[in-house]
């Protein structure tokens, strides 16, 4: 037996349901500027959990979307040594917590040929469902590329999720 099964079913409490888009909130956070910096910017994510106890995945897909709701080329970066990706345990999110992450990406043409996305929307897929935030961003990639961001998991904080 996987040592992730056996881990999951030894556990002293039972394992709460998949969240669903309808019990969690979105808000970002640029951290008065703490992710701009050397030709990037970034921001803060907070899922707080309107809802029940239940498992968030902690590298949720993130989509980045343009004024009329497109989807851009923006994708994630995949971490170093780790292809095809990170294997992560779901985050147990708890009623009125929240669980935060960072995403970071290129804000200026460093490329030999750049173009630029405008984003208008984030949206975060959560199960078969998605929840989203308003974003204004530009973002930088390399011509004939898609753009890319940098995503760290989502982990929980203490305490009760502000406003």
């Amino acid at each position: 037996m996987p040592i992730l099964a056996t881990l999951l079913l030894t556990a002293s409490s039972p394992l709460p349901p998949p969240c669903q888009a309808g019990q969690l909130r979105l808000s970002l956070d640029a951290g008065d500027g703490d992710f701009n910096g050397m030709s990037h910017a970034g921001t803060g994510l907070s899922v707080r959990n309107m809802g029940q106890d239940c498992l968030l995945a902690t590298l949720p897909r993130i989509q980045m979307r343009d004024a009329r709701n497109r989807i851009l080329p923006v994708v994630r970066q995949a971490p170093r040594g780790m292809h095809p990706g990170p294997a992560m345990v779901p985050l147990r999110l708890a009623a009125g917590h929240r669980a935060v992450a960072e995403i970071r990406w290129v804000a200026g043409p460093v490329f030999p040929r750049s173009r630029s996305v405008h984003v208008a929307r984030i949206t975060l897929t959560i199960g078969a469902g998605a929840i989203s935030s308003p974003l204004t961003a530009e973002v930088f990639g390399a011509v004939g590329q898609p753009a890319t961001f940098e995503q760290t998991p989502l982990r929980a904080v203490e305490g009760m999720a502000a406003g």
